[in-house]
């Protein structure tokens, strides 16, 4: 089990493998290993998605992954 924090300026939802997981910026639990992030529709934000390597976190220390608005 790992810990992310997705940031982006707005609340939004956050997909991990194409599956709604939960909102920007709070921790979310994910599996161990490699995982695609994006934001959904409309994509205005970039990058159009993330894929990140997730290992050694926990939840005082998430893996942060960052959206900025278009």
């Amino acid at each position: 089990m790992e810990w992310v924090i997705v940031k982006y300026p707005r609340v939004r939802d956050v997909f991990i493998g194409g599956r709604r997981s939960g909102p920007a910026n709070q921790i979310l639990i994910v599996r161990e290993g490699t995982q695609t992030f994006d934001l959904g529709t409309p994509i205005d934000y970039r990058p159009p998605r993330r894929t990140v390597t997730v290992t050694r976190t926990s939840a005082a220390d998430p893996a942060m992954i960052e959206f900025e608005p278009v």
